[in-house]
This record gives C-alpha cells, structure tokens and sequence, in this order.
C-alpha cells in the first residue's frame, strides 16, 4: 500500500476521530505509538515462515542483493504500560 492509497482509504471513513491501531503480539490490539518518520528501506519477500513478516528492513547485517528493496514508512505500536488508555 502507498501513502496515497492509504490516505484515500482513511479518508472515505465518515467519522474522522475515529481510532487507528495495529494488532497485537498474540492477541488484542495496540494504539499506534510511532509513526518513523525516516524512512526505511525494506527488502522484499524475504521471508517464508509464517510467524515472520513477510518483507524485512535491509540493514548492514543482511544484505539482499537479489532481492528487490523499496523505501517504507513503519508504523508500529507497543504495551506502553497496563493503566494507560
């Protein structure tokens, strides 16, 4: 998905305030804490077991040269603590 995509899809949904979240771990679901603003650059389809995801950040300790790279920005949320909302 592209950021236009993206942008066109969240701007079709009537109520605005409503909340965007990312799922959890296992189970349940968080509250998307950090938007990177740099962006990264992702290999490709560079995993196959089920409980990686499917693409990876390309970093100086792999390198995936027959791979293709793209630039993406990671949108990740996290337990900041139990009492929080």
């Amino acid at each position: 998905m592209t950021v236009a995509e993206l942008i066109k899809v969240l701007t079709q949904i009537e109520d605005q305030e409503t909340r965007v979240m990312v799922r959890g771990y296992e189970r349940g679901v968080n509250n998307i804490e950090d938007i990177i603003p740099a962006i990264e650059n992702i290999a490709l389809d560079v995993n196959d077991e089920w409980y990686y995801g499917r693409h990876e950040v390309q970093n100086f300790d792999h390198e995936y040269r027959d791979k293709q790279i793209v630039q993406a920005i990671i949108l990740t949320g996290h337990n900041a603590s139990m009492g929080s909302k």
